[in-house]
């Protein structure tokens, strides 16, 4: 008897933890996101503002302190895609899509941020 209880403690405890992982995953996946205006800063001015929230594929060049940084806009996130400077730190970093993570350039005194809201921000009721 105390076997068949075990067995079906852990059948228990695994389904539960497979239900617990599938409800966050539909929670993170269904954050929308609304009103995303990526800031591009060189040297702490504003010199680019783009509106993340039209999906447009877009590729455009910053005049960073010591040279051109390539950045790429496509589905609602942005990315440097390409900079001179030496360690590329910026350019692994990624695409982007929400306020979490700042992609920063040293190197070119370049900042990315991205404001908006998601629905997960947003007070309902």
């Amino acid at each position: 008897m105390d076997k068949k209880k075990l067995r079906n403690d852990i059948i228990l405890i695994i389904s539960l933890l497979a239900v617990a992982a599938v409800s966050l995953i539909l929670i993170i996946n269904k954050s929308v996101k609304t009103n995303l205006v990526a800031r591009i800063s060189v040297q702490n001015n504003v010199v680019e503002v783009i509106d993340l929230s039209k999906k447009e594929e877009k590729d455009f060049y910053i005049d960073g302190i010591n040279g051109k940084v390539h950045v790429h806009t496509i589905d609602g996130s942005i990315a440097i895609v390409e900079s001179n400077c030496p360690h590329q730190d910026c350019v692994r970093m990624g695409y982007i899509s929400d306020s979490s993570h700042p992609i920063i350039c040293a190197y070119n005194g370049v900042y990315i941020t991205i404001d908006g809201e998601t629905l997960n921000d947003v007070e309902l009721g």
